[in-house]
């Protein structure tokens, strides 16, 4: 897992999340994350090694981004195409910018969900665990993770109105962006800030 960070001009602040690694230096993580970053995001190990990324696969819509990191050399987490419901599973990452962190989760039934796109500019049907959870910002972009060590879905979302509540994107909707982004490192455009 690791922290990402970058700076955002068009609204003037800085912008974090968490992210995991998918291949040969690459890095999932949400698109609201990177959001805006101008020069490309930096991105943290565990251990606060820094590297320089550029974002090479930038899908506003599912809110998805996937990031080229030459040099980071970390094990590709396995992605699955579906948890059980009402399976154990771990949200890990950096919440409000701070040291990792990991914490006990319950899935719940896969859903289409039809929510806003990044920008609230169009609405979008996403596949969706709601997981019961403490998801705090900079969760964002975070694996769920399955007892074995392999990825159940991608954190995006707390819930507004539901206590310790949150929602990830299943293994099956980040899959096709997962290839995508595999086989890309031209950077692309980030859009503007959320």
């Amino acid at each position: 897992m690791v922290k990402i960070k970058g700076l955002a001009p068009s609204c003037a602040r800085q912008i974090e999340g968490s992210g995991f690694a998918i291949g040969a230096d690459r890095v999932i993580t949400n698109a609201h994350v990177v959001a805006g970053i101008s020069g490309g995001p930096e991105v943290y190990t565990r251990l606060q090694t820094s590297f320089h990324a550029q974002v090479v696969l930038f899908d506003p819509s599912r809110d998805i981004a996937v990031l080229y990191v030459p040099g980071l050399r970390l094990r590709a987490l396995h992605v699955r195409s579906s948890a059980p419901f009402g399976g154990k599973a771990i949200v890990a990452g950096y919440p409000l910018d701070a040291s990792f962190t990991a914490v006990p989760a319950r899935v719940g039934r896969a859903e289409l969900a039809n929510g806003p796109d990044i920008y609230a500019r169009s609405n979008v049907v996403r596949d969706i665990y709601p997981i019961k959870a403490v998801v705090r910002p900079g969760n964002s972009g975070g694996p769920l993770i399955a007892p074995g060590g392999q990825v159940y879905g991608m954190v995006f979302a707390a819930a507004v109105s539901l206590s310790d509540t949150g929602y990830a994107l299943t293994g099956t909707e980040i899959t096709s962006d997962i290839r995508l982004g595999l086989r890309r490192t031209a950077s692309t455009s980030t859009g503007q800030c959320q």
